[in-house]
């Protein structure tokens, strides 16, 4: 049902088909987008002083009149050659009011300022300079007003929003249209909470913390009005995910995978190991998931080293032994065929296992490509270990029954979704070796139960870190030689691949040439970035896991999942350009045998954000503390991509002081969905009808109507 707040946003007034275009390039095309969207930021211009009193440390708001305003022009001092620009355009005007004292004002480039401001009272908001007795403010914003207005307007004298602009658009237009969209079309705005729910949380009504999003009463109603819609917004995720999983698990069966003593014990013989406790504990949970003829969806979280490939190998035999295919993906075509060699390498331990894998990658040859479809389809290959090219329209998989995901975060959540669609309720594991905090898992992966491996593999020791200067590097240099003189092998992670113009950072390409003719001079040296053909890559990780190499200069490339045991120190320059998660990912690349690893980072960097960044990882080697530490300092949106934000994506949640808004929310929609499964009791309806409105005929689905 439609209503005017579903109206073309330039029927409000103010607004018209022209400045409509420009609202629509901001995805805002009716009068409700227009409501929901919200102030990028508030600018309190409710004080006023007079010029006499006015502070000098923090903008404010003026009421004078203008005494006298002239115009002069002036040609810039210096400009390229043969460039055309023309001269700058200063407007300058004295102001006086009641107080007596005289503010001087200049305006750049808006010469038609000069016939406006003669004689009139105008209010001016900016940063006041004192010069002796005078005071003086730059290029303030201002509003003329007639001799009659009333202090408070749109845009001085209260609270402002401030909201995104593009095309036309200015502030002063937003403010307009939005206060006319408030005035004439919020009445026919529903509120979906049941009042006794907005009593029992002390929530605002919905109309009153719309209006206070928009044009705040005061700084405290406009923390009241986010309140409530944050609550909003968490609760109709939490709605939305806890429905679809309910309706993923109970309304449509999948397949009960058997699990015997015997298959546990042959496919356990595979391992040239013997699995931790934390392991076998991710085991027995996805163990019991598989025997369910419930659809797994599981998160397993472990550190870098922890194990999880062993765990997903589990899964994807127990797969096979039960006439299944299996797919695992991967972020990178090289971690896609490491996953491959590891899985080979285990299955080599039973000779008599018939176990057919295959690889999927972009790139690869078509013939190459077709015989793997072609098996997929068929039902010859049992376990494919691919790329996203495995979700590709014409890739058809004969009895797909589980799906791992590697790297969770290096894919869409859309990613996962559309690989299980290849096959009828597969069991889905997802793999991340970023850790995250147990409640930011619950409100970006709420669809999911959750493991974790916890521990290391016995004999593993802690990778020591440091960071050193990038302008004197000798002593990184100094651990590098040591190790490869031991014939162990070494890694060095540059952030770009060819020299850049724009910033003063050593390329992959200038610090292998650097390197070969000075520091490891000797030494047998690759390079190895993303835009080495497949070949290629694959060739000189060969070589390095064979020992013919014993050092490589690298991008990012080998972030994820590269695996050489005798590699045991690794010298990150311009540490400051990497991301946290990013350095722990880097870190875990060295020290997986059972020598020392080393792990250094060359950075000059000492204040904000990256040395915060570079502190952290040398105070833990815990993936969860470094999770909780990137949370602080970087923020969730960063951390997890906004590729991760729910079904619908966070409008106004920051997971950084939200989390515990939806951790409530969550419980709170637990309940209402075991209480009325369906949203269907009349108290509920509002809620039902938002839902809808949010997610579409989707919704009626999931709840079961």
């Amino acid at each position: 049902m439609t209503t005017p707040l579903d109206d073309s946003i330039q029927f409000l007034k103010h607004v018209g088909p022209a400045r409509a275009e420009d609202f629509a390039r901001l995805e805002i095309r009716t009068v409700r987008d227009l409501i929901w969207t919200f102030p990028r930021d508030l600018s309190d211009r409710s004080n006023l002083f007079t010029i006499a009193d006015s502070p000098e440390d923090r903008p404010v708001t003026i009421i004078a009149s203008a005494i006298s305003v002239s115009e002069r022009s002036i040609r810039p001092r210096y400009q390229r050659a043969g460039a055309k620009k023309a001269p700058t355009s200063i407007i300058t005007a004295e102001f006086t009011d009641e107080s007596g004292a005289i503010l001087d004002v200049v305006w750049f480039n808006q010469p038609w300022l000069k016939d406006k401001l003669a004689g009139r009272r105008v209010l001016v908001h900016g940063k006041v300079k004192r010069q002796g007795p005078r005071h003086s403010m730059e290029h303030p914003l201002y509003e003329i007003l007639p001799d009659d207005a009333p202090v408070s307007t749109l845009n001085f004298g209260r609270i402002v929003p401030i909201y995104p602009c593009t095309g036309h658009l200015n502030q002063a237009v937003w403010r307009r249209a939005m206060a006319h969209a408030l005035e004439t079309r919020l009445e026919y705005l529903e509120d979906p909470l049941p009042p006794e729910m907005r009593t029992e949380l002390d929530l605002p009504e919905l109309h009153w913390a719309i209006r206070n999003m928009h044009f705040p009463e005061s700084p405290e109603a406009s923390l009241r009005a986010r309140d409530r819609l944050v609550w909003d917004e968490a609760l109709f995720i939490q709605i939305a995910v806890l429905a679809a999983r309910r309706h993923a698990l109970h309304d449509m069966p999948g397949r009960a995978f058997q699990i015997g003593p015997e298959l546990d014990s042959r496919i356990r013989r595979l391992f040239p190991f013997r699995l931790t406790p934390a392991q076998d504990r991710a085991i027995r949970e996805i163990s019991k998931d598989m025997q369910s003829p419930l659809p797994m969806q599981r998160l397993l979280q472990g550190d870098v080293g922890s194990g999880k490939t062993a765990v997903s190998a589990y899964a994807l035999l127990v797969a096979v032994a039960n006439k299944a295919q299996a797919c695992i993906m991967a972020p990178t075509g090289l971690l896609a065929r490491q996953h491959y060699e590891t899985f080979k390498r285990f299955l080599a331990n039973s000779p008599n296992a018939r176990v057919s894998m295959g690889v999927l990658v972009g790139g690869m040859p078509a013939a190459e490509r077709r015989v793997v479809t072609e098996r997929l389809a068929n039902g010859t290959l049992d376990i494919v270990c691919a790329t996203h090219s495995a979700i590709a329209d014409n890739v058809v998989f004969h009895d797909l029954g589980l799906v791992v995901i590697d790297e969770q975060h290096k894919f869409g959540v859309h990613q996962r979704f559309e690989l299980a669609r290849k096959g009828v309720r597969p069991d889905t594991l997802v793999m991340t070796a970023t850790p995250i905090p147990r409640s930011l898992a619950l409100s970006v992966y709420g669809d999911l139960d959750l493991s974790v491996i916890d521990t290391l593999p016995p004999g593993r020791k802690p990778v020591v870190t440091s960071w050193l200067s990038q302008s004197h590097p000798d002593e990184a240099w100094d651990i590098v030689r040591r190790e490869l003189s031991k014939s162990r092998q070494a890694f060095i992670v540059c952030p770009l691949v060819e020299e850049s113009e724009d910033l003063d950072i050593r390329s992959a390409e200038e610090v292998f040439e650097s390197l070969s003719a000075g520091e490891l001079k000797g030494y047998r040296l690759a390079l190895l970035h993303g835009r080495l053909k497949r070949k290629e890559q694959l060739d000189i990780m060969e070589k390095l896991r064979s020992g013919a190499i014993d050092a490589v200069v690298s991008t990012i490339v080998i972030e994820v999942g590269v695996d050489v045991p005798n590699a045991t120190v690794m010298v990150v320059l311009h540490a400051e350009r990497f991301g946290l998660a990013q350095l722990h990912q880097l870190r875990g690349r060295v020290g997986r045998g059972a020598d020392q690893g080393y792990f250094v980072m060359l950075s000059d960097a000492k204040e904000g954000d990256a040395g915060l960044r570079l502190s952290a990882l040398v105070g833990s080697s815990d993936g969860f503390a470094i999770a909780e530490a990137d949370l602080r300092i970087r923020g969730p949106g960063e951390l997890l991509g906004t590729r991760q934000s729910g079904l619908a994506g966070f409008r106004l949640i920051d997971l950084g002081k939200d989390l515990d808004t939806l951790v409530r929310a969550r419980t709170t929609a637990a309940h209402l969905l075991e209480d009325d499964p369906e949203l269907s009791r009349p108290g509920h309806l509002p809620l039902r009808r938002e839902l809808v409105r949010l997610y579409g005929k989707k919704w009626d689905r999931v709840a079961g109507s």
